[in-house]
């Protein structure tokens, strides 16, 4: 079947669909590209009002002429009309868990690749489970987790790994994020975000079910990264540092799966921390985690914690859009910190380290513009790269599908920095 659309940007009038238009329309013709795209959404009004602010601030009046598809993720038929049309989906729809499925289902039956920005372990890994086998006879990839956050993680390890020259045995990654203009009023984040991780926290044993049916494991590997629990002041960030218990996690540890099953790579062992300011800072959050984990347990717990999401939340997450001039202040920084060897160590299992290197990944307006980014940057790559890709196809996680592609480079780019910090051997 001859696809009409390279890209399909599907969810197009949601705030990361909105930030991810931009950018698709400015992307697809950049470098020589003249990729062919369409918008598609469930309320045409609501797509011809993003289009009409997009033709606004950037003065081209072909966007007038912009293919619009109605599609709903509560109608299958719908997404396969929009589907059957695209060589990929990138898909700014979410959540995704109860009702993403739909769209992957579809994908595998048009053979069109996809795309989509979900930080949800439970609707990713049970993609995985139920579809990896048919992805692969299909030749087609499924790529989850394309949003800044998995991005800057999962390809941040890559970058890491590239730099390295020798063998990584282990990473801490500290992650800080910030405004320019703390005085700007208002959420940092929309309540979706806010819903979608107390649906992750509720569900959590449907998680631990998915794994053991997965039956994945790593082997046990020396010298071992100790887990950090209480808070500490780490050697390379100012202030205090906390164990960030993200869903990234799973990303991370499913791309090492991957490489040591498919390239007999040595795992490399991961643990991730928030970096904060202030002792204070320690209070709140730890006190506010314990809140969220015990009230997520109940259904009155769940309807409270939406109810009052700007207390639970100290206002990083609200009822209301975040206005553009606070997220365009906003910034975010990712400081990996590797260790391992110089070469192959003789005896991994009792060799201690002999070399370190740090690398950070920074960019700004994190949870729209810069995923947005990230995923636009994704489906393109993925469409124009297929030589770099996987052999075969199947549900990737980022570091899996992309680590031999140009995507670091163009994330570089485009705003997302990639940068080495410092390295030490001893």
């Amino acid at each position: 079947m001859v696809k009409k659309f390279d890209i399909i940007l599907f969810g197009v009038t949601g705030l990361v669909g909105r930030y991810s238009l931009r950018l698709l329309h400015k992307l697809a013709t950049a470098k020589g590209r003249n990729l062919t795209w369409a918008v598609a959404g469930r309320d045409e009004i609501k797509i011809r009002n993003v289009l009409e602010d997009l033709q606004k601030r950037t003065g081209d009046a072909s966007l007038a002429e912009v293919t619009m598809i109605l599609a709903d993720m509560e109608n299958a038929e719908s997404i396969e009309n929009m589907v059957q049309k695209a060589r990929i989906i990138a898909n700014a729809c979410g959540p995704l868990r109860k009702k993403g499925e739909v769209v992957i289902k579809a994908c595998l039956k048009y053979k069109t690749h996809y795309v989509d920005v979900s930080a949800e372990p439970n609707f990713i890994e049970k993609m995985e489970l139920k579809y990896n086998d048919e992805a692969r006879t299909c030749g087609l990839c499924i790529v989850s987790s394309c949003g800044v956050d998995s991005i800057a993680y999962d390809m941040g390890l890559t970058y890491l790994q590239r730099k390295f020259e020798g063998t990584l045995n282990s990473v801490e990654i500290y992650f800080r994020h910030g405004t320019d203009d703390p005085s700007i009023p208002g959420p940092d984040f929309n309540r979706s975000t806010w819903k979608s991780a107390i649906d992750l926290m509720a569900h959590s044993q449907e998680l631990n079910r998915i794994r053991k049916k997965k039956n994945d494991k790593l082997p046990s590997l020396k010298p071992k990264l100790p887990y950090k629990l209480l808070p500490f002041k780490p050697e390379l960030e100012e202030g205090w540092a906390v164990p960030l218990m993200t869903a990234d996690l799973s990303v991370i540890r499913r791309t090492q799966q991957y490489m040591y099953k498919e390239r007999n790579a040595r795992p490399i062992q991961v643990e991730t921390y928030l970096s904060l300011g202030d002792a204070w800072e320690i209070f709140f959050v730890v006190v506010l985690a314990a809140f969220f984990a015990i009230l997520t347990k109940f259904e009155l717990g769940r309807k409270i914690l939406l109810k009052y999401t700007d207390f639970f939340s100290l206002g990083v997450f609200g009822d209301v859009e975040p206005s553009e001039e606070k997220l365009e202040m906003g910034w975010f920084r990712m400081t990996l910190h590797g260790k391992g060897w110089k070469g192959k160590p003789l005896n991994s299992q009792e060799t201690e380290t002999n070399k370190e290197l740090i690398v950070q990944v920074k960019g700004r307006n994190q949870g729209y513009g810069a995923t947005g980014l990230c995923m636009i940057l994704a489906a393109i790559v993925l469409i124009t790269e297929p030589e770099k890709l996987p052999k075969r196809g199947g549900v990737f996680t980022p570091g899996a599908a992309f680590c031999d592609t140009t995507l670091i480079e163009q994330l570089n780019e485009n705003g997302i920095n990639f940068e080495t910090v410092k390295e030490m051997k001893i």
